[in-house]
């Protein structure tokens, strides 16, 4: 095929050849070889993209060191430890030029400040204190270039052994950790036992005891200068009965006169007393005149 060749020639070429290069047809040992390189190329030249940056290799070459092609290249033949190697030494090199960048930047920042400081010193203004400058001067002083031991491997390998170097200790105040929540977590459930046992030995030891039932006593209207008549045995019926009418109706004049009146106190005193005694209770009326001080037939 020439190299202007259309699509249509390529396919056509193609055909040709797969009826010709094929396993089933051609008993060549390398007969499947040649088939799989035959494929390969009618896939490259089919695609338009793909036959374009084949033409380019053609005419220009593969590409040296100075384009990225030639490195992607040749990372993708590398293998995994390779790689991994590669990434470390980027990364040691990066690391370092970062240590290196950190101590310029500094060391441009204390050239500036000196150079002012010097200004001010010139110009006679003495604003800053002697403290502050004693400082800087210090700061100056601590800062150091950096060495080997600062770079990545060095780095990660002091940090490896401090870390193997503190796993016994680490170890050790683990299991004293351990040991103590052990030891918390036993004394909480000893207390807890305790007190259990200390609650039902009080509800053991305490009897119950039935509170009385208060008994209100009955309210007895004391009549000391009780009238008692006295009467003929020989006198009628009917002379009895006016004798007794005068005696109550004189009676309840005598009451009448006696009971003092009923004031607001009283009466709020008296609700209270049947709120608290209401009704179905035995004695309700007597219980509540003796709250009050008064006779039944007065509060009832």
């Amino acid at each position: 095929l020439f190299q202007d060749a259309s699509s249509a020639d390529v396919r056509k070429a193609y055909r040709k050849l797969s009826l010709i290069l094929h396993p089933d047809k051609n008993k060549d040992e390398n007969a499947e070889t040649q088939f799989r390189q035959l494929v390969a190329i009618y896939e490259v030249l089919k695609d338009e993209e793909r036959r374009q940056r084949y033409d380019d290799i053609l005419i220009n070459g593969l590409p040296d060191w100075r384009q990225p092609v030639f490195y992607y290249r040749r990372v993708r033949k590398m293998s995994n430890a390779e790689l991994a190697l590669l990434l470390f030494i980027i990364l040691t090199v990066g690391h370092y030029a970062v240590v290196w960048s950190i101590y310029l930047e500094k060391q441009l920042d204390e050239l500036l400040s000196r150079k002012k400081r010097e200004k001010k010193k010139k110009t006679g203004s003495r604003s800053t204190d002697e403290a502050k400058l004693a400082a800087l001067d210090k700061n100056e002083r601590v800062l150091e270039k950096p060495q080997w031991h600062d770079l990545l491997p060095c780095k990660l390998g002091i940090w490896f052994c401090l870390t193997v170097k503190a796993l016994p200790q680490l170890f050790q105040d683990a299991r004293q950790l351990y040991v103590e929540y052990k030891e918390t977590k036993m004394k909480a459930k000893e207390d807890a036992l305790a007190k259990a046992e200390l609650e039902t030995l009080q509800k053991e030891k305490k009897p119950k005891v039935k509170k009385p039932k208060s008994e209100f006593p009955l309210y007895t209207v004391l009549e000391s200068s009780a009238y008692v008549p006295s009467y003929d045995h020989g006198a009628s019926i009917e002379e009895i009965e006016e004798q007794m009418d005068d005696w109550l109706g004189g009676r309840n004049r005598t009451q009448k006169k006696k009971a003092p009146e009923w004031t607001e106190e009283d009466l709020s005193q008296l609700t209270r007393s049947m709120v608290k005694f209401p009704g179905g209770t035995p004695g309700r009326w007597e219980k509540i005149a003796h709250e009050l001080g008064r006779s039944v037939a007065d509060v009832s």
